[in-house]
């Protein structure tokens, strides 16, 4: 029963309608459509040879070959390129681009600010977590997505395969939100429990950006390949407000009544521009890609296009 009310047929809501909490993450076409494409990982990554779909910076003996090296006892027959054999009575190996599997880390921010904006920034974060994960799960990479907050909240995986999809997007629909969030905690654990590194996505509205920097410097290139998603509602580059107004931080509580003027409006506008490019230099500074998700915008037709115009989806 659950899994129906995740992935519907026939007369679901379409993925590129705004979803909402009653509504599912997706339609079944819609991930079918998905399983076409992939993510689109750096060489330098660190995964595991077996069973992977990424090409990797590793040669191994292949029959589709890239490069050749000498032949050595008890090399396997099978991959000798014998018409080099034939002209230059050398016997050499013919060499492949080793596929592997990769970590995927989802770090997604969980607090109060993310459950604000119509449709929520919570929601479409789900959206597009599922829809990487199952990319992962679909390429038999290591994926783990991570909640985070002010608190600890468990983790999702370490899980492998298309088999763990329905229990990928069951835990993604039920995760809690927090009061406030903290970025750079996530980030530093993180860094030191993963050793190995991997691919990181971190989805987040950013209105709470300490210690981004920080965070960001403890995931260097080659061994991690981070992207940030910065998860912004439009009324929050253009508010529609003017005159006297009462306004509530969302994750704190705290309210403050102010006027509005013209010229605050502007500063207010200016100072927003200021910010998004300060969080685009910092990430360019440590080596991740910054990305700029707008909630209204349909998954299929806007997000997915602007995730492969990033080099996140191939």
């Amino acid at each position: 029963m659950w899994f129906r009310n995740i992935l519907r047929r026939g007369n679901s809501p379409r993925p590129n309608a705004r979803p909402t909490a009653e509504q599912p993450l997706f339609d079944e076409l819609f991930l079918r459509r998905m399983a076409r494409m992939s993510l689109q990982v750096q060489r330098s990554l660190r995964g595991s040879p077996a069973m992977g779909g990424h090409l990797s910076r590793r040669y191994v003996p292949a029959s589709e070959f890239s490069d050749h090296r000498s032949y050595q006892s008890g090399d396997d027959l099978r991959y000798v390129d014998w018409n080099v054999y034939a002209r230059q009575d050398e016997m050499l190996l013919k060499l492949g681009e080793a596929e592997q599997n990769i970590h995927v880390h989802l770090l997604l921010d969980v607090s109060r600010s993310m459950a604000w904006g119509a449709p929520p920034k919570l929601r479409i974060m789900q959206q597009l977590a599922g829809a990487l994960g199952y990319l992962a799960l679909n390429y038999n990479d290591h994926l783990r997505i991570v909640p985070f907050g002010d608190a600890q909240l468990r983790p999702f995986g370490p899980a492998r395969g298309k088999g763990r999809l329905v229990e990928m997007l069951r835990y993604i629909e039920q995760i809690p939100v927090q009061q406030e969030t903290r970025i750079n905690v996530v980030l530093q654990q993180h860094a030191q429990e993963f050793k190995r590194g991997g691919l990181l996505v971190l989805c987040s509205d950013l209105l709470v950006d300490e210690g981004l920097a920080e965070g960001l410097s403890l995931l260097p290139s080659p061994r991690w390949q981070v992207v940030v998603l910065h998860m912004i509602d439009p009324r929050e580059l253009r508010p529609e407000l003017q005159g006297q107004i009462e306004l509530e931080d969302s994750e704190t509580g705290q309210r403050i009544t102010m006027e509005l003027s013209a010229e605050q409006i502007a500063a207010y506008h200016t100072a927003v521009q200021a910010w998004q490019e300060r969080l685009s230099r910092i990430c360019t500074r440590y080596g991740a890609t910054y990305g700029r998700i707008l909630t209204t915008w349909p998954i299929e037709q806007k997000v997915v296009p602007y995730l492969r115009a990033r080099r996140l989806l191939t």
